[in-house]
């Protein structure tokens, strides 16, 4: 196999890699969970969010769930 064709399939097996679902952990939660418990209409709950996430007071992390991908927010 030529290197060329070597390095791009090391790239995509990488790329693939970091899709795979990884599991949510205890502390985590999603925009979903966030809205029941708050009670906020989505676009209220997600400006909160990325908020929160700007003032360095959340993080967050793409898993894929049912093949959706999904945002999971914890305390940073």
């Amino acid at each position: 196999m030529k290197t060329k064709t070597q390095k791009a399939l090391s790239s995509l097996e990488f790329a693939i890699s970091q899709c795979i679902t990884h599991e949510k952990l205890d502390d985590e939660f999603t925009l979903a969970e966030y809205i029941v418990k708050t009670r906020l209409n989505r676009s209220t709950a997600h400006e909160s969010l990325v908020r929160l996430i700007n003032q360095g007071i959340l993080t967050k992390r793409k898993i894929s769930i049912d093949g959706s991908l999904t945002n999971l927010y914890r305390k940073a």
